[in-house]
């Protein structure tokens, strides 16, 4: 039970004589501060009730609850308040009332202010010390990062993505913390791309204009052998307009709808023989004004005398796989838009075009390239962003769920 702070003149007293008292666990005492000779002191002590004494673990450990304890008394009321963010530390107290665990765990390196109403033999008094939380090694830290990030609008396609720096091995544990809530119900499930990525995506795609927030409870929690998660991770997104994008390499066109109207229908190149886009579907991963492309870094020559060599500053590039699909300006094609393939793999337009696209495109909008004869397996396979997530049937996106369970997201909370 939480109850409200607590401040005392005596609390302030004691707290400094604790300090004085070492680290291998702190006591405070509690009494009447009698005075007198020294004899007589020690005559009243053999016969008076023991003072209640005010016991807490220093330094006290980030991995498991805070716990503060009483001997020869009775706790009423207990504050933990961190000194730096001058948060309380919630927690409940024992039927007892010999002891007060907290409900969350205590943050690695922090240090924490106990006031306690305590009742004993003597009567109630009001105790403070502090204490100090162990640090959390590197070696035991695990980081991770939510995509869509905080305040963010995306497509109805959108997965939600958790990446970690390390891998996890305690997948269960991870998706018992892992909570999706939104403002209009959405029946989903968590899939793992590999074993330092989950991704949570709609059955279907979310309901345009829904808010979506994604908590990541990890904090504390042990994800894997060695390594416990740092920090509790909260985003907030907006779902905006359906766009969904087909390239059709039979017709050479782009075909653009806006919440399930036709927007655009435009000529297109894809890649040449040797060269051949994927099918599939996609989905929009980044947006960049200027992409400087190279044949070397796309792993197809880096001899400058060869014919395939290329070394361009691309305008307009919206990237739909990390391998290096983008749908970007070609000046240099526009002849060939709309009547033969000659790019390297990706999707040409115009310059006026591809900002058009460029300044329309969200994270998470579809992209479904049709009709080149070359699927899209091999990205798959490898794990490649955006195209594992609307690739995939749903029961095998289900089973992929380390929990093997759909979830259905819960209202945000107020």
């Amino acid at each position: 039970m939480q109850l409200g702070r607590l401040t005392t003149a005596l609390g302030v007293a004691l707290a400094s004589s604790v300090l004085l008292a070492g680290c291998a666990g702190l006591e405070v005492h509690g009494g009447s501060g009698a005075s007198g000779a020294p004899g007589a002191s020690a005559a009243v002590s053999s016969s008076a009730p023991a003072a209640p004494t005010l016991a807490v673990e220093n330094p006290a450990s980030w991995q498991t609850p805070f716990t503060v304890s009483v001997a020869h008394g009775t706790l009423t009321a207990v504050i933990v308040t961190d000194s730096a963010t001058q948060d309380d530390l919630a927690g409940d107290l024992a039927a007892d009332g010999t002891t007060w665990t907290s409900t969350a765990l205590p943050t690695a390196g922090a240090s924490y202010a106990v006031k306690a109403s305590v009742t004993g033999a003597a009567g109630s008094s009001q105790l403070t010390t502090l204490a100090k939380v162990s640090s959390q090694p590197d070696s035991a830290k695990m980081r991770y990062g939510i995509n869509p990030g905080a305040g963010a609008t995306v497509g109805v396609n959108a997965p939600v993505v958790i990446r970690f720096n390390h891998p996890v091995n305690r997948k269960e544990d991870v998706e018992n913390n892992l909570h999706v809530y939104s403002s209009t119900p959405v029946t989903g499930a968590w899939h793992w791309i590999s074993a330092s990525e989950v991704h949570f995506r709609p059955e279907t795609t979310w309901p345009s204009h829904t808010r979506v927030r994604v908590v990541a409870a990890l904090k504390g929690v042990q994800v894997s052998d060695t390594r416990y998660g740092i920090r509790d991770g909260t985003a907030n997104f907006t779902v905006g307009d359906s766009h969904v994008t087909v390239v059709d390499d039979k017709t050479k066109t782009v075909t653009i709808t806006v919440n399930g109207k036709w927007k655009y229908t435009w000529p297109t190149s894809l890649g040449r023989p040797e060269f051949v886009t994927r099918s599939g579907n996609y989905i929009v991963l980044e947006k960049l004004p200027i992409r400087e492309m190279t044949s070397c870094t796309a792993k197809i020559t880096c001899d400058k005398s060869s014919k395939d060599y290329y070394d361009l500053q691309v305008q307009w590039a919206t990237r739909l796989s990390w391998s290096g699909t983008f749908i970007h300006a070609a000046p240099w094609s526009a002849a060939k838009q709309g009547l033969v393939d000659s790019s390297h793999g990706c999707i040409h337009l115009t310059v006026d075009r591809a900002k058009t696209y460029f300044d329309m495109a969200q994270y998470g909008d579809l992209v479904t390239v049709k009709n080149t004869g070359r699927p899209i397996d091999d990205l798959i396979a490898h794990g490649d962003p955006g195209t594992t997530d609307w690739n995939t049937s749903w029961s095998s996106w289900v089973a992929g769920s380390a929990l093997g369970e759909t979830v259905t997201t819960e209202p945000i909370p107020t």
